[in-house]
């Protein structure tokens, strides 16, 4: 008797730690309602003595929401999607960004730039309103590892549709200066898109893929990258912790609602 109690006893021990230690699919770690597609609409001018010619340059990309706030949410993606560098424009000609966003379930937004770094391609913006039915994508507390497996959300020559996203597999493969290296498919229009690690948290950024080979492509360091966001993160959510601070004394709220 003593025996079968024992097997009993140890048979349910097995099945507990089963339970217990039941991993997440992909499908659970990874935040796809954190996935934005970015369209950017160029107005340009040039004007001379006698006349002006106007005309515009239509580009797209991918991003990922950092932030939800009570008045929309911050957004990630690469400063070559986020602004015109006009350097690269001919003489007087005069450039106008103007930005949407698009969610996972197709719904439009409007967005900003708040802040951008060319040096390493990274940009922050802000789309108001944009508050219901997204998530924030989190940040990794340590920078990966040669050979480690991660995952990427994006949509190369803009395949994508509502609920519909492609996700990559790959690996990270070192990095050099600002960049970091890791190897999946991508193409125009994965500029700007996130790169997470196994447990779905956010590792880099991709700016580049190199031409002659697409599955080669260069991300912002993961340094680099988790400096930009909290320096970007603590210069705006200040104002916007303010302004939700009078928000509160004025006007009644659900206290269970998002900050």
């Amino acid at each position: 008797m003593i025996r079968i109690i024992s097997l009993i006893a140890i048979v349910i021990s097995m099945l507990s730690c089963t339970s217990v230690t039941k991993s997440l699919s992909v499908s659970e770690i990874l935040p796809r309602k954190g996935y934005v597609y970015i369209k950017k609409v160029v107005k340009l001018r040039r004007c001379t003595e006698t006349s002006c010619q106007a005309g515009s340059i239509a580009s797209a990309g991918s991003g990922f929401i950092l932030k939800v706030t009570y008045k929309g949410s911050f957004i990630m993606t690469a400063a070559h999607v986020c602004a015109t560098n006009t350097a690269e424009l001919l003489p007087g000609v005069e450039a106008v960004d103007h930005l949407k966003v698009q969610t996972l379930e197709g719904r439009y937004y409007n967005a900003k730039v708040l802040q951008f770094d060319r040096e390493i391609d990274a940009c922050l913006m802000f789309a108001e309103d944009l508050v219901d039915h997204v998530e924030e994508v989190g940040l990794a507390n340590h920078p990966p590892v040669e050979g480690d497996k991660v995952y990427n959300i994006a949509s190369p020559y803009g395949i994508h549709h509502p609920y519909v996203v492609p996700i990559f597999e790959g690996r990270y493969i070192g990095e050099r200066g600002f960049n970091g290296f890791y190897t999946f498919e991508a193409g125009p229009g994965s500029s700007g898109s996130m790169i997470l690690n196994e447990e779905g948290k956010l590792i880099g950024l991709l700016h580049s893929v190199y031409r002659d080979m697409h599955s080669i492509v260069v991300s912002v360091r993961y340094d680099s990258l988790m400096q930009f966001i909290r320096k970007g993160l603590i210069q705006h959510l200040t104002s916007h912790t303010r302004e939700f601070n009078e928000y509160k004394s004025l006007v009644p709220y659900d206290a269970s609602s998002i900050y």
